[in-house]
């Protein structure tokens, strides 16, 4: 807990160091120390996305913007400009309370399996190489490369070994309930505890999303928000629905300039290069339009995906052919006979009806653009792959305006209880493990109070080559540890599709692409596989 404290600290320093050098330099309107250091935070990713064409995340690229933070920083000092930190004059006893309880629960081990699957590789490789051409061929999921990865990769070397960049997020997110005098959003920090040991995407999105909502709400437009709204979008994109939202808003209320489009261009074009750099199309995993690039993904796996995200919208219960039969009222009556998951799927519309009733007895405008925009959002997404985890935003935006009128001490007790009760849960997990939850939560040892604890499981990996592909090959799927990492079900797939992954030229710096296996090699691939299986890993 100290070593993550002083992590945070530095963060704090440094984002808000750097949110104020590039305010003053654009001339941006903002008091907020919050939305002062998110604008730090998209500043700081938008040049470490640019830097990762050319050069890794490395140490010395993490030295400069630490510096260049500090120097804001110390700049700040200097003015003596103390409206930044008037929330200081709302800080309770509550507050430093459930800084400690953030803290606490973001020093337990990560449990997420995306931890070792996606979120580590996918800092580890930005780390060493940078942005990798065509990297989707060797793994479908680094291919999404989020935006919030590139900027944790940017600060684990010194500020942030332990990838807890995500508890810093949370304790900013405190920090704005306090400035803002909103209370309300307290009941949302027991929500978000559950992401603070990972650096998951998940949490950024939702906090830009209630924080754009209840700014946009409270009529304070600003073109930081645009700004944050289309940052959230650039880390995950079934966000795109937020900077409609405060697009639409600006013209209703005549508050908009268009000037405030180049930032917003800019950030787009951004974010299509990484994707055609890293999955040659431009918005993961959608693939059109398709410019036909050497390096894109074969079309056995991109419809092997498209098909999984279909089969994943009914839990894996029936196979492809059986959901592909399904007429309409079919497709819609067993979405809602999938298991416990089913119950999700219904809160989804619970939350859309929720949203509607509040849009017709408040009869404002603003309410009508945001329904809209959250059904346009639900039918895409639901057209595609509809999934739970992927309407997480439409849940928080029901209950955040079902309890916005919620009195601060109520907030407050609601909070601290069950952030408490989340405490109690990761401190004995036994619990809910026995309900096949939190599998790889662990319990609290007192090395905690020093620094955060890690999955320390030894994973063994095994180098091959198939044509000119060097890789290893990880004992237990989940745990990609060496690069390039190729597991036991990805294998697999391409032993079924009869294509591999190979170097665009001597090796990974030129990029990856994937042709199709000769029978020597798929016959060599089937041994790998057969050596691999061996181990019986447990998988969830």
């Amino acid at each position: 807990m100290l070593l993550l404290l002083i992590s945070i600290i530095g963060l704090l320093i440094v984002n808000f160091g750097v949110g104020l050098i590039i305010k003053n330099v654009f001339k941006t309107e903002s008091q907020s120390f919050v939305l002062t250091s998110f604008f730090g935070i998209l500043s700081i990713t938008l040049l470490q996305t640019i830097i990762a064409f050319f050069s890794p995340a490395n140490s010395f690229v993490e030295f400069v913007f630490l510096i260049f933070g500090s120097i804001g920083f110390l700049l700040f000092l200097k003015k003596k400009d103390l409206s930044y930190v008037d929330f200081r004059k709302n800080i309770n006893f509550w507050f430093y309370l459930l800084v400690m309880m953030i803290v606490f629960v973001g020093s337990f081990s990560p449990y997420f399996y995306d931890h070792s699957s996606y979120y580590v590789p996918t800092i580890s490789y930005l780390k060493e190489f940078g942005v990798v051409k065509g990297i989707s061929n060797l793994d479908l999921l680094l291919g999404q490369t989020s935006f919030w990865h590139i900027y944790q990769a940017g600060f684990s070397h010194f500020i942030d070994v332990f990838f807890r960049i995500n508890t810093y997020l949370l304790i900013l997110f405190l920090i704005y309930i306090y400035e803002r005098k909103q209370y309300f959003l307290l009941i949302f920090i027991p929500i978000f505890l559950v992401f603070v040991q990972q650096p998951s995407p998940d949490l950024p999105i939702l906090i830009i999303t209630l924080i754009v909502i209840n700014e946009l709400m409270s009529k304070r437009e600003n073109p930081i928000l645009l700004y944050l709204s289309m940052f959230a979008f650039c880390i995950k994109p079934i966000i795109f629905w937020l900077p409609i939202l405060v697009i639409l808003h600006g013209f209703s209320q005549k508050k908009f300039s268009i000037k405030w489009m180049i930032p917003v261009f800019g950030l787009g074009i951004l974010l299509m290069i990484k994707n055609i750099w890293l999955f040659g199309f431009p918005i993961f995993p959608i693939s059109f339009p398709d410019f036909d690039l050497a390096w894109k993904p074969s079309q056995e796996i991109l419809t092997y995906s498209s098909q999984i995200g279909l089969l994943k919208s009914y839990d894996m219960k029936y196979s492809y052919q059986q959901v592909s039969e399904f007429n309409f009222f079919e497709k819609i009556y067993y979405w809602f006979l999938i298991g416990y998951k089913s119950i999700l799927n219904v809160g989804i519309l619970i939350s859309l009806l929720v949203i509607t009733i509040f849009t017709i007895k408040k009869k404002e405008r603003f309410y009508y653009i945001l329904l809209s925009c959250l059904i346009l959002k639900s039918i895409l997404i639901i057209s595609f792959s509809a999934q739970y985890r992927f309407f997480i935003d439409v849940y928080l935006v029901a209950i955040f305006l079902l309890f916005k009128n919620i009195s601060e001490q109520k907030a407050i007790f609601t909070s601290v209880f069950l952030s408490i009760l989340i405490s109690v849960i990761f401190t004995f997990p036994g619990f809910v493990q026995k309900i096949n939850i939190g599998e790889k939560m662990s319990t609290f040892s007192w090395s905690q109070l020093y620094q955060p604890k890690e999955n320390k499981s030894v994973n063994i990996n095994t180098e091959y080559k198939i044509g000119n592909l060097n890789f290893y090959v990880p004992k237990f799927p989940f745990q990609k540890d060496f690069f390039p990492s190729i597991h036991i079900y990805d294998l697999k797939l391409y032993d079924y599709y009869g294509v591999f992954p190979q170097y665009i030229g001597k090796d990974f710096k030129q990029g990856f692409y994937q042709r199709k296996l000769n029978q020597q090699e798929k016959n060599q691939l089937k041994k790998i596989i057969s050596e691999t299986e061996k181990y019986n890993p447990k998988v969830p």
